[in-house]
């Protein structure tokens, strides 16, 4: 699991409540894994898939085409992978990704729509972990989570300047 990972499962268990969350799992009929599975037990069964990019950069895996076909195709093979393994369950297909320029957005999120997954970046990436902060601020148990108690351990440091996350 790399931090990127991390930093949506958190998000899945402490905020979206969900009580299982899985990492890296790998797909049975064709190459390539699922980064982050979360599951939100209930009257009706939420699960929440989340492919996961973390590029400093900008996200970008060759041209404009070629990065938004191969968001496209992740979100399309998680999204075979949950419907065949959680077949009347709500799913939530999520591309997290931090930093994504916006005519990269744009060509996304015209798929995003009609392919029902949600494009976190940019703001919305900010705020989920803004979220997490706000959350880490206010607990010390430790839950697993190494990005979650990395934000613990920065939002409860003491000495003459406090960190301003």
């Amino acid at each position: 699991m790399d931090m990127g990972e991390s930093i949506a499962g958190a998000y899945l268990r402490h905020v979206e409540k969900c009580q299982s969350i899985t990492f890296n799992t790998f797909l049975p009929d064709a190459q390539g894994e699922i980064d982050v599975i979360g599951v939100r037990l209930g009257e009706q069964i939420d699960v929440f898939v989340a492919e996961v990019a973390i590029h400093l950069e900008g996200l970008q895996y060759g041209t404009y085409d070629f990065t938004t076909k191969k968001v496209r195709t992740k979100m399309a093979s998680a999204r075979r992978y949950a419907e065949r393994l959680y077949p009347t369950a709500n799913l939530h297909l999520e591309f997290w990704s931090p930093i994504v320029p916006s005519g990269l957005v744009e060509r996304i999120e015209q798929h995003a729509a009609s392919e029902e997954f949600t494009l976190v970046a940019n703001k919305e990436f900010t705020g989920r972990v803004q979220s997490l902060v706000d959350l880490a601020s206010k607990h010390t148990k430790t839950t697993g989570e190494p990005a979650y108690r990395m934000l613990q351990l920065l939002t409860h440091l003491r000495g003459h300047a406090n960190l301003q996350l």
